[in-house]
């Protein structure tokens, strides 16, 4: 879509001064959905009011807002970022817009087309059983939305930790998705601390239907759980989920 017409010069009262807050109003609207569609704190758009109303001085009050708004806080801060890749699937919030997920559940690249945020949900290897009993923690989970440059973003999933006959026991690999990252060292151990719980999976909607990652496999864990003890199920590999609205 085109940036609208700019209204001319005219003299405040002339015949043509209605029809210039018209297309000013189209300019401010044409600014917050291209760079501020999800900024919640956009001042709100000027009405149009008739001339001479008391309504016009709040119309030229809100346009001043918007202009010194967005002289303060330049656009690009809540701007989804655009993907090239082929989503994994599609859905609509609850918030009427369409959003895409991309799913990797093995290394791959994900191609930003256009940069700004993309919400991740990214989770380590779950953690290997130790010591022929003991099972591993659930893998660590990042979320949120994260900034991503234009370009060709390398995606890493972490392994599953093997089992070991040792008291350490065994890390399960990093996942990550460019600079996001969920840490350099996996996750710990044989404990929560740090990472997933031991047992309770964490519920994710990011796909717009509930994914279980982390905490052990017999509790629903999708990605990223921890061993079971003793002859139960092994640690599970992590997950990269990326998501950016459509519109």
């Amino acid at each position: 879509m085109p940036f609208p017409d700019l209204p001319p010069e005219r003299i405040p009262g002339s015949p043509g001064h209605l029809n210039d807050h018209q297309l000013i109003d189209q300019a401010l609207d044409y600014i917050q959905q291209s760079g501020y569609r999800d900024d919640p704190n956009f001042p709100p758009l000027p009405d149009v009011p008739v001339l001479g109303q008391s309504g016009h001085v709040t119309a030229h009050d809100r346009i001043l807002a918007i202009l010194e708004y967005v002289k303060g806080n330049p656009s690009g801060a809540f701007v989804w970022a655009t993907v090239s890749n082929t989503p994994t699937g599609t859905y609509k919030g609850s918030d009427g817009h369409t959003y895409a997920y991309y799913l990797f559940e093995s290394d791959g690249t994900l191609t930003v087309t256009t940069a700004g945020l993309l919400e991740v949900l990214l989770v380590s290897g779950g953690g290997g059983q130790r010591d022929g009993t003991v099972g591993g923690a659930g893998g660590y989970i990042v979320t949120g939305l994260h900034p991503f440059a234009a370009g060709a973003q390398s995606v890493t999933i972490g392994s599953a930790g093997p089992k070991s006959a040792s008291y350490s026991g065994t890390t399960g690999g990093r996942t990550s998705v460019g600079a996001v990252t969920t840490g350099a060292t996996g996750i710990g151990l044989g404990t929560a601390a740090t990472s997933g719980d031991w047992r309770a999976p964490y519920t994710s909607t990011i796909t717009g239907s509930p994914v279980k990652v982390s905490g052990r496999p017999k509790n629903g864990a999708q990605y990223g759980g921890g061993a079971e003890e003793g002859n139960g199920q092994p640690a599970q590999p992590g997950v990269a989920i990326v998501k950016t609205r459509l519109n």
